[in-house]
């Protein structure tokens, strides 16, 4: 059976040599073998693993959850359970599904956000920590939304921060978001799509009559179809597997 070096491994996934080094540590590939020099020796089944590897970590994670979900599935892998890695591939896939239905409702709610006219918020300027009292959340989490590029705010000359409605509308976006337990840095994707689409008009577009994916403002359907392709990698994992 061909073995590899470290670099030759590299150079054939196409990643850095500490790159390699470091999926070993984590425990993302099988243990690798020492020659007396103390070198490592890679197998092809670290290669399929690392390629695996490869692939499960292409999309954003965009919920905390998932990021523990996908080192399951690399693990069960490396320890040789390709059957368990399936399995788990398969409920991932079911909840990433689950996920987008959810963000359709957000987007209900967000469309809604976006088209009220509420007089509570109409032609009025608020300081902090009116805002704050006026969405239900407390001074410090908008100060933190705000230090995480989610919100900028104009300054009145005496520097105070002024909340319009524009940006009223966006912390309420921002809540309905975080209420979904969606990372700040997805997030912040997220505003930036959503303006995009509000700017095209392409936000109150009719879910009966268009692809619904095209709603979504993160990217979840890109995720779905990369658990879909690592799924088929998997299976052919497997059944190379049988055959030897």
């Amino acid at each position: 059976m061909r073995t590899y070096s470290t670099s030759e491994t590299a150079g054939i996934i196409g990643i850095h040599p500490n790159t390699v080094m470091l999926y070993e540590k984590w425990g993302y590939i099988a243990p690798v073998k020492r020659k007396e020099n103390g070198y490592r020796v890679y197998t092809e089944t670290h290669l399929d693993q690392i390629k695996l590897i490869r692939m499960s970590l292409r999309s954003e994670l965009i919920k905390c959850y998932m990021k523990f979900e996908v080192q399951n599935i690399i693990r069960s892998a490396a320890q040789g359970d390709l059957k368990k890695a399936l399995e788990l591939s398969r409920a991932y896939l079911t909840q990433i599904q689950k996920e987008k239905n959810n963000e359709l409702k957000v987007m209900k709610i967000i469309q809604k956000i976006l088209k009220d006219d509420l007089q509570e918020e109409k032609n009025n300027l608020l300081n902090r920590n009116g805002a704050a009292k006026l969405l239900g959340v407390s001074i410090n989490v908008i100060v933190y939304w705000e230090r995480n590029g989610l919100l900028e705010v104009p300054r009145s000359k005496n520097g105070y921060r002024i909340y319009r409605e524009d940006e009223i509308k966006q912390l309420r976006v921002i809540k309905a978001l975080r209420q979904e337990n969606y990372s700040t840095q997805c997030i912040c994707r997220m505003l930036k799509n959503l303006k995009t689409k509000s700017e095209g008009n392409n936000i109150f577009l009719s879910e009966e009559t268009e692809d619904p994916d095209d709603l979504l403002l993160s990217s979840l359907p890109e995720v779905e179809s990369n658990t879909k392709e690592l799924i088929g990698y998997i299976c052919e994992l497997i059944s190379k597997k049988q055959k030897v």
